[in-house]
């Protein structure tokens, strides 16, 4: 059984109070930031970047055009603001239940069959506008600096909690021999993120038997004989909460 006293398992990967955009944290009149930012993105959601005005985000967010450029300095600056809560949003959240379940294991058969599901989730067609969304705003980062350092700070936040669930399943003598931790949450956020590209293709895959090779490839990282692993005696907690 899993250990009682292991840490509190950490409740999201994703930036809490730090995913709303940075500005919006150094400023005052935080309410009047979120009105302004609430509205900028619902016009990027009607029209895009083209569509928007700031006396359109004035008389929609009730917030004077005299504060949006006190607040955000710019019409590019609302939008950078806007784009990076988009994008803290569309971050996936299936860590926080790879940590949950890593928690509650007591073998890694047991770790394997259950996170299996967890796969199939994140592949589900369901979220297929997320993983695009994600895609566009990387895309959309490429030619705003500011925008991108941002994108890079939420990544490499992502990219650290998967490496410490990695250690943890390592630490419990589950993972195989030679696979790097931080590599493995590489290759888990590559294959999530680039699932947009079969949402993409017309012809489309058969869902089953993708999942069943991501199944296989996942299952070939851990070490499922009882006799290798090092059991109940080997176990380590789950990473702590990102700051």
């Amino acid at each position: 059984m899993p250990d009682s006293h292991s840490p509190e398992v950490p409740q999201s990967p994703t930036p809490g109070a730090a995913g709303q955009p940075r500005r919006a944290g150094r400023v005052r009149g935080a309410a009047t930031v979120e009105r302004a930012i609430a509205v900028v993105e619902e016009i990027l959601d009607e029209g895009g970047e083209a569509s928007l005005r700031l006396a359109e985000v004035s008389r929609r967010s009730g917030v004077s055009i005299g504060s949006l450029y006190h607040h955000f300095e710019s019409r590019e600056g609302l939008i950078r603001a806007a784009r990076e809560r988009q994008y803290f949003q569309s971050l996936p959240t299936d860590a926080v239940e790879i940590a949950q379940l890593l928690q509650r294991s007591s073998t890694p058969q047991q770790f394997a069959e259950e996170l299996e599901l967890i796969v199939r989730e994140t592949q589900s067609p369901d979220r297929a506008s997320s993983r695009l969304r994600r895609v566009e705003l990387i895309g959309a980062a490429a030619s705003r600096p500011e925008l991108l350092a941002s994108i890079r700070e939420a990544q490499t936040m992502i990219m650290d909690y998967g490496q410490a669930l990695g250690i943890a399943v390592r630490d419990r003598g589950w993972l195989r021999e030679g696979i790097e931790p931080r590599t493995l949450a590489l290759f888990v956020q590559a294959v999530t993120l680039g699932r947009v590209l079969g949402d993409l293709d017309k012809a489309g895959v058969d869902e089953d038997a993708w999942v069943l090779l991501l199944i296989s490839a996942v299952r070939s990282f851990l070490v499922l004989d009882a006799d290798d692993a090092r059991g109940e005696d080997a176990q380590a907690s789950p990473p702590a909460a990102l700051p």
